[in-house]
């Protein structure tokens, strides 16, 4: 679910952040822009239920959003990323850095000034 309280750091990618199920759905929003339901099912290949849940799940967490499209008298909800890769990137990065601020203060500061990239 997403939660960002919940960071799973052995992880890779987005997966940290999202479930799998939530991070092929926003790939598959970032990739193609609006989609339907039935769109993001078939792009990637999780069952209609799964996305169709999930995408409630990130519409109010705020990820995605949705609009309403009426055809031939039928309802249609249409789904998009509610902002870019990069954003959305920016958002969580900040969340975790004002966490990390908040629970250990100076001293993340401090490691903020020093790092380097990952340890090797």
């Amino acid at each position: 679910m997403v939660k960002l309280d919940q960071i799973k750091i052995s992880n890779d990618g987005l997966t940290k952040f999202f479930s799998p199920i939530e991070a092929d759905i926003m790939d598959a929003l970032w990739e193609s822009g609006d989609m339907l339901t039935v769109e993001i099912t078939e792009k990637t290949n999780i069952p209609l239920t799964s996305v169709a849940g999930t995408l409630d799940r990130l519409v109010k967490a705020g990820f995605a959003t949705r609009h309403v499209e009426n055809v031939n008298g039928r309802v249609r909800y249409v789904y998009s990323a509610a902002f870019t890769h990069d954003e959305t990137a920016n958002e969580i990065t900040t969340r975790v850095l004002d966490s990390l601020v908040d629970a250990f203060g100076e001293v993340a500061v401090e490691n903020f000034a020093r790092y380097t990239g990952k340890n090797k």
